[in-house]
């Protein structure tokens, strides 16, 4: 075999789960340029970001810088977004800093140590779920829940932020508490410190709103530290982040404690494992759609767990995809996954030889950069298009955005997919049904709910169920029909089920069935089912329904099971 031969072969077995090996051989160099650009915008950008999520999660600031390498260097070879950029988040920062914060207090591990274990779960669970192929899943979480808990983590987020921002030490518990506390201890407040990070959320917006390519947060980060060179602030009472150290991160497997400490971060890795995907393959859809390319979510779920994996290995913390990095790049002309590598780059030599530059970068406007980062989070135009649209589905958006506010990130997260999944349960339980009538002067059967024009026939009762019919459904139908059916006169004759909007019928559902032919047989009623495909027809032969109702005939439409019905009783 030839080596050009073998290494084919070998490209063709990775591929599947390194893509890296199926687009960058089909690379189109004119692209490179824009991807360059885009690379060092968007590192802008994770700099200074890294910093103030790395202090938002309680950990040491390059532990940020360490976190945004190791994922874009791991989504470079494993994801299929042209446009995700994976990384710390401030969403992923303050559950991993209130989850494992509340473990930490109470066990012997450091919380260094259990930030790294927890980041790892995350990894395995969710290479777990690629293995399973799982990737399906997140489509049980609500984009309305999305919507509410984004809004009441920002808050939050922004909560935690208020005593770095004023200099006021103390503050802690769920959002009322740190607001509260805030509001009450403002005489305490560090004027210098209130004028600094006031002046720089400031600067932050106006750049957001005049120049939204630019990299604003490294300017304002840049311009502090020039501010803070030529005056004594740091004298005055401002903090300063501190010395961080150069250097590359190196790659440690961290110590397992006890297993009561173990069970105890578990549902928090649970959580940011949930919150990271959720993020990450909204991100990925979002852009895929954009821009008309095909992605993989599974494979999403592979990228998000190897680059947690490489993050708790290195020093780094919890990462996922990031909306508003992702849409800097896509702005700026990220063509490929090769932006991802021009990042790693850029950090490689801010880690190796910049560091220095940021000691004395004021707490104060890290804070600034997380409440400006995280205002993106809070959706106001898609909270009132809910509330005008669906008060039901606003509802369940306020519930997930109260959840966060009231009982803290953590429980925000597991009050946003139990609401998620009773919504679906509750969906898929009470499917819409329909009574149809005939539209005049044709043979088509229509919803007398929404074509008023429809007649009903006086000696016929026909019924639509939206949905496949199983177990879950089966009563719910089945209750609703005879409800139906018993508001309608006592002349009906036959109740003909349209199935064309059912294409599966589980053998619940075909026995549920059984006894309604049953019941209505009691009451001298026929029933006749139109529209059923092979699946359908299949179940009911298997299970007798089709012969005791005289058979259920390929592609049959209501207006002819009614006109062979007739025939029948005519003969």
């Amino acid at each position: 075999m030839s080596t050009k031969r073998l290494e084919s072969r070998i490209v063709r077995r990775l591929a599947p789960t390194l893509p890296v090996f199926e687009w960058l051989p089909q690379y189109d160099r004119g692209w490179l340029r824009a991807d360059v650009v885009a690379g060092i915008t968007v590192a802008a950008a994770v700099i200074p970001e890294g910093l103030a999520y790395a202090s938002l999660a309680n950990l040491p600031p390059e532990t940020g810088l360490y976190a945004g390498l190791l994922a874009v260097s791991v989504y470079f070879f494993f994801g299929t977004s042209r446009q995700l950029i994976v990384g710390p988040s401030s969403a992923l920062a303050i559950l991993l800093a209130s989850g494992v914060g509340a473990v930490a207090a109470g066990s012997s591990a450091s919380y260094p140590t259990l930030v790294a274990l927890t980041t790892l779960l995350v990894g395995l669970g969710a290479v777990l779920a690629w293995t399973l192929k799982l990737g399906f899943l997140v489509h049980f979480i609500s984009g309305s829940v999305l919507t509410g808990f984004s809004a009441g983590a920002a808050l939050y987020i922004m909560s935690t932020q208020l005593g770095k921002l004023f200099g006021i030490d103390g503050a802690s518990g769920i959002f009322f508490e740190r607001v509260w506390f805030t509001a009450t201890h403002l005489g305490a407040a560090n004027p210098e410190t209130v004028v600094v990070g006031l002046s720089a959320i400031l600067l932050l917006l106006v750049g957001e709103r005049f120049l939204p390519r630019a990299p604003n947060a490294l300017a304002v980060v840049a311009l502090a530290i020039v501010v803070m060179a030529v005056t004594n602030l740091e004298a005055r009472g401002v903090d300063i982040v501190g010395p961080i150290p150069s250097g590359l991160p190196s790659l440690t497997l961290p110590t397992v404690p006890d297993v009561a400490t173990l069970s105890a971060i578990l549902p928090v890795a649970a959580a940011l494992f949930l919150l990271s995907y959720v993020e990450g393959i909204g991100v990925v859809e979002t852009f895929a759609r954009r821009h008309d390319y095909r992605t993989d979510a599974n494979q999403e779920l592979l990228a998000d767990g190897a680059a947690n994996l490489a993050a708790g290995l290195g020093g780094g913390f919890a990462v996922g995809g990031s909306m508003s990095r992702s849409a800097l790049n896509d702005a700026v002309g990220g063509k490929t996954q090769l932006t991802n590598a021009v990042i790693a780059v850029v950090l490689v030599v801010v880690l190796l030889f910049l560091t220095g530059v940021f000691t004395t970068l004021p707490e104060t406007v890290l804070a600034a950069v997380v409440i400006v980062a995280v205002t993106g989070l809070i959706d106001t135009a898609a909270l009132r298009q809910l509330f005008r649209v669906s008060k039901s589905e606003f509802a369940i958006a306020l519930a997930a955005l109260v959840g966060v506010l009231a009982f803290g990130m953590l429980w925000g997260v597991f009050v946003g997919v139990v609401s998620s999944l009773l919504v679906a349960i509750s969906r898929v339980s009470s499917p819409p049904t329909h009574e149809l009538g005939q539209l005049a002067g044709t043979d088509h059967f229509v919803s007398i709910e929404l074509y008023p024009a429809a007649t009903t026939l006086p000696d016929v009762f026909v019924y639509r169920v939206e949905a496949e019919l199983f177990y879950a459904n089966a009563p719910t139908v089945r209750g609703d029909l005879l409800d139906r059916l018993t508001a309608r006169d006592s002349t009906v004759e036959l109740v003909v089920f349209d199935l064309t909007s059912s294409p599966t019928v589980d053998f619940e559902a075909a026995q549920m069935l059984e006894k309604l032919q049953t019941r209505l047989g009691s009451r001298e009623i026929d029933l006749r089912f139109a529209g059923a495909e092979s699946d359908v027809r299949e179940m009911f032969e298997t299970t007798g329904l089709s012969a005791s109702v005289g058979g259920v005939a390929v592609e049959e439409s209501v207006a002819d099971v009614i006109h062979r019905w007739r025939n029948e009783k005519s003969t």
